[in-house]
């Protein structure tokens, strides 16, 4: 009797295969209906759960499970669009692995079954029913090339005439397909691994892929091989793809967690980096979305290219028009400003609420404390060249509680110097100026380097990649100023507090005062002129007249300062901001002005060495003259 052919061999015939001595080849090929039941009911809940770690992958990158609109599958599909996502995106953000070298593997493994399954199915179901696993590529990972690449995969490995008898010899076959897409989906690698010095970092960046490969065909390998070894009975293959799934779901959830993600997009979208809270957005856009609003007031209807030269014209022509007109531009930008403050503080609201415990907490409530002390500056909407621009150096006071918050909670936290700022100066604005200087030498005092170890003491290499960066580090936050910025406070108040005859009501006067406001040296000049016998008046003039905008004007006035308070604490602060406009705005223009300021600055250094503005003055001068301003600091 002839053996049988092939093809009947992968059919099967109509008893069990393995009862007529038939070769066994797939799971199709055992035909007794409990077989069969088994295969479709296990395969469908491979399939839902292939869908799930799919589902888990597009989440793992924008921090939602489900996104059908049509741009969110076209837009990664248009490779020949430098801007479209490409898989680097996918290890940078929303996290990146060089911050936490953990995610790298969670990632690895995630790709790693994507790969793995589709491939593995195609032998062991045959090629047709890998295809529903391709569509949950496409349609929940959001991964167009991916599932075009595995197609090419699972023909090679499952189709005549290319597949093989020997299986995990096709399997290997179909992750060349593979190779071929991640080396053309992570284009710009070199640039990217030149932006990150370290060994390390670098290795970091490529582990993805490598994981990816290498645990792809070790999946197989193991799927193939117990398959082989219970002769492709379903339910012992279906549970070990099952496994395959579970390993990089769990390991996120225990080694990387929720909270890291919720916080990378909470950075991303309203972090000080953000669109919504960056301090200057003096884009062409910007400026384009301001003219459009001002010459939609007007009615204006010509077009773009005549916009600029007429509103410039009708400005000059007609300003108690545009007066109205810039009170109306402001308010819109105002309130678009104050919804995207009201939602940014809902989401930090959200995620401290969500994950009380997270490392990430000092963070969150730094970034609430900076989101609510941030305001608009109106002034620089009614310029020429108007421009949105948003600062924070004037404490709210609906952020006193936050700040309050991370100033106990967590001391040791880099965040809780700018706390320690914000709560001295909110307490001299309500008067209580003990408790204002007891925040404000808090923040002053000295606190270690926040720097992630480069070598840990035990462990060596593997509790290194084990180990995230600290969590302020994607913040770039530097505590150096706001400590000089509480130096120069408590010298204010220490030297002029318990005025003989007003207390510390000028403090507290002065304190309440925006320097961002359009009004500002008006109420410094009033303030001078309220308090004229007060110890702080000096320290009123000098600011005033630094607040001057003209150049030439403030350097006569600040000039004047120095003539007439010779003696005065505000004497430092006056030569100071001498010696900047001497050292900078005017150096490149006129020699002399940069050796006089270099003169005013080893004034400073000499006769006060002990105060903020000497610190200051000896910084500069390590700048100006790099040999000399280093002895000078030193000594």
């Amino acid at each position: 009797m002839p053996p049988p052919s092939a093809e009947t061999a992968e059919a099967g015939p109509p008893e069990s295969n393995e009862a007529s001595g038939s070769e066994i080849v797939d799971v199709w090929s055992r035909t007794q209906p409990k077989y069969r039941v088994r295969a479709v009911i296990l395969l469908a809940i491979n399939f839902l759960l292939f869908c799930g770690l799919c589902t888990f992958a597009h989440w793992l990158h924008f921090a939602r499970a489900f996104d059908f609109a049509p741009e969110s599958y076209y837009h990664p599909f248009k490779f020949w669009d430098a801007a479209a996502p490409n898989l680097n995106d996918f290890i940078l953000a929303p996290i990146n692995v060089v911050d936490v070298p953990l995610h790298a593997g969670v990632l690895g493994l995630v790709l790693a079954v994507i790969i793995a399954v589709p491939i593995v199915v195609a032998i062991l179901y045959r090629f047709v029913y890998a295809l529903p696993f391709l569509a949950a590529v496409l349609v929940f990972a959001h991964m167009p090339w991916m599932a075009i690449t595995l197609l090419g995969s699972c023909i090679l490995a499952a189709v005549r005439p290319f597949r093989m008898k020997f299986r995990y010899g096709s399997a290997l076959l179909g992750l060349m397909p593979v190779l071929a897409y991640l080396y053309l989906a992570t284009r710009g690698t070199p640039e990217l691994l030149a932006n990150y010095g370290s060994p390390i970092q670098k290795m970091l960046l490529v582990a993805p892929w490598v994981i990816a490969i290498l645990g792809a065909a070790v999946m197989a390998g193991i799927v193939l091989l117990l398959a082989r070894l219970v002769r492709y009975r379903p339910g012992a293959v279906a549970p070990v793809l099952a496994v395959m799934f579970a390993v990089p779901v769990v390991l996120f959830h225990v080694g990387v967690g929720r909270d890291e993600l919720a916080y990378r997009m909470l950075e991303s979208e309203y972090g000080p980096r953000s669109k919504c809270f960056a301090p200057v957005l003096k884009s062409r856009e910007t400026q384009d979305a301001i003219w459009s609003l001002i010459y939609k007031a007007i009615g204006g209807s010509s077009g773009p290219g005549q916009l600029r030269s007429e509103l410039l014209g009708l400005w000059s022509l007609r300003p108690e028009k545009f007066r109205e007109i810039k009170r109306t531009v402001s308010r819109k930008f105002l309130a678009s400003f104050l919804d995207d403050r009201a939602r940014a503080v809902q989401a930090c609201e959200q995620f401290i609420a969500d994950h009380p415990h997270s490392r990430y907490i000092p963070n969150v409530l730094y970034m609430l404390g900076r989101i609510l002390d941030t305001r608009l500056d109106e002034a620089r909407l009614a310029d020429v060249e108007p421009a949105r621009e948003l600062y924070t150096g004037f404490p709210h006071a609906a952020a006193e509680e936050t700040w309050l918050t991370l100033y106990r909670r967590y001391p040791d936290s880099p965040f809780a110097v700018e706390a320690a700022l914000r709560l001295g100066q909110l307490r001299l604005r309500a008067g209580k100026v003990d408790e204002a200087l007891k925040c404000l030498r808090f923040a002053m005092r000295p606190r270690p380097a926040q720097n992630r170890p480069a070598a840990p003491q035990a462990g060596g290499l593997a509790r290194l990649l084990l180990t995230p960066a600290a969590p302020e580090s994607t913040l770039d936050f530097q505590p150096e100023p706001y400590q000089q910025e509480a130096c120069q406070l408590a010298e204010l108040i220490e030297a002029n507090r318990d005025d003989p005859r007003y207390g510390d009501t000028p403090l507290v006067e002065l304190a309440r005062l925006d320097p961002r406001r359009a009004q500002y040296r008006a109420q410094l000049l009033a303030l001078a002129q309220k308090f004229s016998g007060a110890r702080l008046y000096d320290n009123l003039i000098v600011r005033w007249s630094a607040a001057q905008p003209d150049l030439n004007t403030r350097i006569a006035d600040l000039e004047g300062c120095v003539r007439t308070f010779p003696h005065g604490d505000a004497l430092p602060e006056a030569l100071y901001r001498l010696a900047e406009i001497e050292t900078q705005a005017l150096a490149a223009q006129d020699e002399p002005m940069l050796r006089r300021g270099v003169q005013r600055l080893r004034e400073i250094v000499r006769r006060f060495p002990d105060t903020c503005w000497a610190e200051l003055a000896r910084r500069r001068l390590t700048v100006l003259q790099p040999g000399r301003g280093e002895t000078e600091a030193a000594s």
